[in-house]
């Protein structure tokens, strides 16, 4: 978990309802214990899997406003206030854009300085509300446009690390000229993207699928073992770099691994990459599913799968296999 000392937050708002920006001419009050929402959103926006870097220059125009909003405030809230009108007129492109806060955060992750915009997307909820008519009450729902609840996952963001001078992102899919599409990095940042930390996790679990196919390296499914050498990875707090990993899968067939370096770096991923938000949960990473035919699931610990310990797989003559769990001492529906 990274180490996240927060300098200051101020917040504009894209009326895109009424086709306006109001923006924030006072920054917000960072008392102890005031601060909770701003908090976990950064901390939601920070351990996001879909992170995108962007290849850009050194004189990219956002590069250039964070290295001017960390010199004083009064820089800070002019590069954030044309930062928000810029936003706002690509938006204005953007079919059925909701009205958003754009949360405009200097702060240090791990002792480099960043400046962070992250962009709350108001969601349209029902909400009660009582109204008196001619001497009677009554209560009804009507649609309001709220904030994100703070627990759910930012939807938009601009990462700057001004020490670094990288650009990342976090981006969502709107309807753009009547289908599904992006914009923030096409219409407004133009950089060239690097993989997710998701995307690398997918990327090796495919590569290391379709590499044993071929090489039968594994007897099961290599995907179980992907899993067991991210948690002990984990564990151990060492990086998790896809390459290194994939080819670790393929243990000492070293044709098996050489195709495997070959088709991940044909794919984007190079020796020193790393997963940095590891895009499963401890949990999920322990376990895996056998998932049958007819829909039925098996849920097992990744070690007994591995190790085949309390199962027994059988198949006869006909091809049909048995499944056997054994050492069961309680069974519960869930």
């Amino acid at each position: 978990m990274s180490t996240t000392i927060i300098d200051k937050i101020l917040i504009h708002m894209l009326d895109m309802e009424h086709s306006q920006v109001i923006y924030s001419d006072t920054y917000i009050d960072l008392v102890e214990g005031t601060t909770e929402y701003y908090d976990k959103k950064l901390e939601k926006c920070l351990t996001n899997t879909t992170i995108k870097q962007l290849v850009v220059g050194n004189e990219h125009h956002l590069l250039q406003a964070a290295r001017n909003m960390i010199i004083d405030d009064e820089q800070f809230m002019a590069e954030s206030r044309k930062i928000a009108q810029d936003l706002f007129m690509v938006c204005k492109n953007v079919e059925e854009m909701p009205n958003s806060n754009l949360m405009f955060i200097e702060c240090k992750v791990d002792g480099e300085k960043m400046i962070i915009i992250i962009k709350l997307n108001y969601k349209v909820t029902p909400v009660s509300v009582i109204e008196e008519v001619d001497g009677k009450q009554m209560i009804k729902f009507v649609n309001r446009q709220l904030l994100p609840p703070k627990t759910t996952n930012v939807d938009e963001a601009i990462l700057i690390n001004v020490d670094q001078s990288t650009v990342s992102m976090i981006e969502k899919r709107f309807q753009i000229d009547g289908k599904p599409g992006y914009y923030l990095n096409e219409q407004y940042i133009k950089g060239e993207p690097l993989l997710s930390d998701k995307q690398k996790l997918s990327i090796v679990n495919k590569v290391v699928k379709k590499v044993d196919s071929e090489y039968n390296v594994f007897e099961g499914d290599p995907v179980a073992l992907v899993k067991k050498e991210m948690i002990d990875l984990v564990m151990d707090h060492q990086p998790i770099k896809p390459l290194a990993l994939a080819k670790k899968v393929m243990g000492d067939d070293y044709n098996a691994s050489e195709e495997v370096e070959t088709i991940m770096k044909d794919l984007g991923i190079q020796e020193e990459d790393e997963i940095v938000n590891v895009p499963i949960s401890m949990d999920r990473m322990s376990r895996c599913k056998l998932v049958l035919d007819n829909d039925r699931v098996v849920e097992l610990n990744v070690e007994d799968y591995l190790n085949h310990e309390n199962i027994v797989t059988e198949t006869d003559m006909t091809g049909t296999t048995t499944i056997t769990l054994n050492n069961i001492r309680d069974i519960k529906i869930k």
